[in-house]
C-alpha cells in the first residue's frame, strides 16, 4: 500500500475553518436546540442554553441552622447545565451564596449558586440569574 502525502479527504468538510466565521454571535445563529434561544449576558454569551420552565424552587442561605424553616420560596423561570433563572420576592445581593432546591416532580435538584445578576421587574419581583457551584 501506497503513501498518502494529500490529506485533503481526511475531515472533509464544505466549511474551512479558516475561513468559517467563530464569533459567539455567527456560532449562536446556528445553535438551536429544542427552540430554545439563547441571550445576551453582558458582552458575552451563555455557556449553554437556558431551557424555560415553570417549577418550584427553594433558596436558603447555606448557613441556615433549620433550612426547612428558613428557606424562601421563587418561582424558577429557566434552567441549564452551569445556572439557574429565577424570580424572588426580595432583592438578593450579587456574590451572595445560597442553596437552591429545585422540584421535578418527585425528584430534586440540589446545589449551592452564586448570585451573577438581580434586577427589579415591573411587576415588582426580582428577575435573579444564578450559576451553580
Amino acid at each position: 500500500m501506497g503513501k498518502c502525502n494529500d490529506c485533503s479527504e481526511i475531515n472533509r468538510s464544505a466549511d474551512r475553518a479558516d475561513v468559517t466565521p467563530m464569533s459567539t454571535e455567527a456560532l449562536a445563529q446556528n445553535v438551536n436546540p429544542g427552540g430554545a434561544t439563547l441571550r445576551l449576558a453582558g458582552a458575552k454569551k451563555r455557556r449553554t442554553v437556558r431551557a424555560p420552565h415553570v417549577m418550584d424552587a427553594w433558596i436558603c442561605s447555606p448557613t441556615a441552622v433549620q433550612p426547612m424553616e428558613e428557606r424562601r420560596e421563587v418561582r424558577s423561570i429557566n434552567i441549564s447545565r452551569h445556572g439557574i433563572g429565577f424570580s424572588a420576592d426580595c432583592e438578593l445581593a450579587t456574590g451572595a451564596f445560597w442553596i437552591v432546591e429545585v422540584g421535578f416532580g418527585e425528584q430534586r435538584l440540589l446545589s449551592e449558586i452564586r448570585i451573577v445578576n438581580c434586577r427589579k421587574a415591573e411587576s415588582g419581583r426580582f428577575e435573579v440569574g444564578a450559576e451553580f457551584c
